[in-house]
This record gives C-alpha cells, sequence and structure tokens, in this order.
C-alpha cells in the first residue's frame, strides 16, 4: 500500500516539476522576445520576478491539487481544471505587482506572454507525459527485460552508503535537472528536424524514414525504444552482416570497438550528424519520458548484453545517458571493455557534481568533435 502511495505522490511530483520547467523556459523565451537577450540578471528585479512567478506556481498547484487524479481524468476536464490553475496564477501576480506598487517596473506585455507560451508549451508535454504512463504509446508498450548469467560477478558493486534522505534528495535533483535539460533539447530539436528532413530531401541518399528506433537496455534490464536521427541506409543490419563476413580486418575492429571507423553505411548526411552528435538529440525526447538521463551509462543494445558478462548487472542499475563518462574519455577511441569499465567507475563515483563535470565536459569535446565517427 505504502509503495502504490510513493508512486503516486513521485507521479504527481513529475507533473508539478514539468509544469515549473515549462514556466521558467517560457519566461525566459518571453525575455528574449522583449529584450533580444537571455541575460535576466542585467537588472535584479527579473530574477526576482521568476522566483516569485515560481513560487505562485508551486502554492496554487499544491492548493487546487491540480495533479491529483490527472490519470483518470478526461482530456477536456484536465484542460479545464489547468486552465483554472493558470487563471489563478495570472491573478495573483497582477495583484500582488499592484499591491506593491511595482506593476510599472515590470512588463505586463511579458508577463502575459510567459503565462501564454507557458500553457500552451506545458499542455503539450503534460499531454505526452499522460499519454506515456497510461500506455498508449507504442514503445511504452510490452517492455521485455534482459538478464544474464553472470559467472564470475564482480567483487565490487558500488555499494551505497548514503542515508535514504541523502538519496532521495540527489534522485529528485538529478530527475529535475533531466526534465528541465529534456525540455530545452526537445525546443532546439523541433527546427533541427525541420532541418534534418529537408537536408535529407536535398541529399536524395535514400527514401528511409527521418527517425531510427531501436530496442536498448534500460534500467534494471528493462527494453525501451531509444530515438535517434537516421544516419545510416535502410537495411543497415543486414549490411553490416555481409561487410564483416567479407572483410576479416573490419571484423577484428568491429569486435573490439563495437563500431566501425569508415562505416559504408553511413548516408551524407549521416555523416555530418555523426560528427556533430547531432543524431543523439532525439534522445531528449527518451530523457523527457523518463526511460534515459542526461548523465548516465552508455544505451547498450540488447545482443551486447552477453558481451556485458560480469558488469551488466552493474551498470543496468542506473539510466543509461546521452553523456557519460564514455562520452568524453574518447567515445568511438574507446574499446568494449574500456566502455564497460568506465560505466562501472560512473556507478562508483556517480554524484550530482559529477553528473555536472560530465555536462560541461561533454560541451568541451562536442564543440572539438573528440572520438565522434
Amino acid at each position: 500500500m505504502n509503495i502504490k502511495r510513493k508512486s503516486k505522490r513521485l507521479r504527481h511530483i513529475t507533473f508539478n516539476l514539468i509544469d515549473l520547467a515549462c514556466l521558467i523556459v517560457s519566461f525566459f523565451i518571453a525575455y528574449y522576445v522583449k529584450f533580444n537577450t537571455l541575460n535576466i540578471f542585467v537588472n535584479i528585479e527579473w530574477p526576482i520576478l521568476l522566483s516569485i512567478i515560481c513560487i505562485i506556481n508551486v502554492m496554487t498547484s499544491i492548493i487546487e491539487r491540480t495533479y491529483i487524479g490527472i490519470l483518470k481524468r478526461r482530456y477536456y476536464q484536465q484542460f479545464q481544471k489547468e486552465l483554472s490553475l493558470v487563471l489563478t496564477q495570472v491573478a495573483v501576480i497582477s495583484i500582488l505587482l499592484f499591491s506593491l506598487k511595482v506593476g510599472a517596473i515590470f512588463s505586463r506585455q511579458m508577463v502575459f506572454t510567459t503565462y501564454i507560451i507557458y500553457f500552451i508549451f506545458s499542455q503539450v508535454i503534460k499531454y505526452l507525459r499522460k499519454k506515456f504512463l497510461t500506455g498508449e504509446f507504442a514503445f511504452k508498450k510490452e517492455k521485455r527485460r534482459v538478464t544474464v548469467k553472470e559467472k564470475d560477478p564482480l567483487e565490487y558493486d558500488g555499494v551505497d552508503n548514503r542515508s535514504e534522505i541523502h538519496k532521495l534528495v540527489s534522485a529528485f535533483v538529478k530527475r529535475t535537472v533531466d526534465i528541465i535539460g529534456a525540455i530545452v533539447g526537445c525546443l532546439i530539436l523541433i527546427p533541427l528536424t525541420i532541418v534534418v528532413f529537408l537536408s535529407n530531401k536535398i541529399s536524395e541518399d535514400d527514401d528511409g524514414p527521418l527517425f531510427f528506433v531501436q530496442d536498448r537496455i534500460g534500467q534494471d534490464g528493462k527494453l525501451f525504444n531509444m530515438i535517434k536521427f537516421r544516419s545510416m541506409v535502410v537495411d543497415a543490419d543486414e549490411k553490416l552482416k555481409r561487410f564483416l563476413e567479407e572483410n576479416e580486418d573490419i571484423k577484428k575492429e568491429y569486435k573490439i570497438y563495437r563500431k566501425i571507423k569508415d562505416d559504408p553505411r553511413v548516408t551524407h548526411v549521416g555523416k555530418f550528424l555523426r560528427k556533430t552528435s547531432l543524431d543523439e538529440f532525439p534522445q531528449f525526447i527518451n530523457v523527457l519520458l523518463g526511460d534515459m538521463s542526461l548523465v548516465g551509462p552508455r544505451p547498450y543494445l540488447e545482443r551486447e548484453a552477453k558481451d556485458m558478462g560480469k558488469y551488466f548487472s552493474v551498470i543496468i542499475k542506473h539510466k543509461p545517458g546521452i553523456t557519460g563518462l564514455w562520452q568524453i574519455s574518447g567515445r568511438s577511441n574507446v574499446s568494449f571493455q574500456e566502455r564497460l569499465e568506465l560505466d562501472v567507475e560512473y556507478h562508483k563515483t556517480q554524484s550530482t557534481r559529477k553528473d555536472f563535470v560530465i555536462l560541461l565536459k561533454t560541451l568541451g569535446h562536442l564543440k572539438n568533435k573528440e572520438g565522434a565517427i
């Protein structure tokens, strides 16, 4: 019973986090539209206003119990509930600014623009989240679990000696950062998808789909559908089998790195996407849905499970990440064995601070295009 209550509470908190993240992103968009800059710290009034808006958002959500029973409500009922929430927030912020006699300092147009963007944007994100939780998305259904019999398990699997409160706070912070990062990534993904689509049409490499969806091993060994921009020809797996059978040296290279340096299956647009790592941008959708994290172990293929051996049970304790120790340690220049060891190292040393360090280093590696093929 307690487990069910905790699960429901966590679900409500997730919706509140998504709501808050959408509001913050919307504020920055409205600020940029108004002032043509994202630096809200030029004047101290704007960070204060953002803080007030966020506090009002959290308080009104709790008072109106907006997300309690959200999965049982019809969509038009939830729409009415959330419209009421937004109107309440606008009313409260308007009364507050008027009462404090600071309304003239702030742009009312910007405040209203923030709430308009926020309402539309949050509706879309929460609609997708609700669809995912209710199992209406195809890649949510029938998740199989991958298991591996380990003959020689690791002597040390990273025993976590932190208190339950410390673990809960760390998980909360990590998921919050994931949601905010995923929302920003999905916003960038919209124009990027249009560019990639047009590039594929112009290059005429083939008439295959824009996205490539593939089963990967997630947390606790559950398979999930990882999304990427397609960078290879349509029948890539079949071509790989034939290519490895015909080239013994390439077969040895693939066995060590699980990649081929000059892969003939990669399209012209795919080469650019891979070199710039833009092919991985759709994985922000996986992060938003909760299958992946911004930082974590590499998302392994189902067929690689048996090759993971004694490392398997340790690695699957975490959600796979868009980036991780492997990505900042050479990526394609690192052997498969070294990747496994790096992922276990991440398990042993994982912390909020380390995740932020990995994210910053990833940006540096992307700028220099290190290790990408």
